[in-house]
């Protein structure tokens, strides 16, 4: 005697992106909710931090490549909270990255216990992507993925 079964695939399960607020250099709130419909480049990063440190000029040129999408997003997220000393880093370094600092909790799932860690949230607010250590961001392969989020 012979069982047949028949299997029926499952939807993938797709979490949900929290949402989540930071603050930016003037104290004002920003909440991925609100950048819904734009894709979010989120990189977690401090000062003390060598591959943090070595990655941030790939990223500021690719960050220079999308200067005139206004549908992609950049946020740098100060993780030791003295947001004057990354401010005056950035500036000392001539990076066109704007930093910001965590309002409410980061979620585990953005933010393990690894830095620099990037999270790219596509524009329906689900994330795409999640890398932890640092990364030349400034290669033909990352800017056509983001360019082609950019463009769905």
């Amino acid at each position: 005697m012979y069982l047949t079964f028949v299997v029926t695939p499952l939807k993938p399960v797709v979490p949900v992106t929290p949402d989540v607020v930071f603050l930016d250099e003037n104290n004002k709130e920003v909440s991925l909710n609100a950048l819904k419909g734009k894709v979010v480049f989120i990189n977690f990063w401090a000062t003390w931090c060598p591959p943090c440190r070595a990655e941030l000029p790939s990223i500021h040129k690719l960050k220079q490549a999308f200067r005139d999408n206004n549908k992609i997003v950049f946020l740098f997220v100060d993780v030791d909270g003295n947001m004057a000393k990354s401010k005056a880093f950035m500036k000392k370094h001539k990076y066109d990255l704007p930093v910001y600092a965590p309002k409410s909790p980061i979620p585990s799932n953005f933010l393990g216990s690894a830095i620099p860690t990037t999270v790219i949230i596509d524009k329906k607010g689900k994330m795409v992507g999640h890398i932890e250590g640092s990364m030349d961001y400034n290669t033909k392969e990352v800017m056509k993925g983001l360019k082609d989020l950019t463009e769905q």
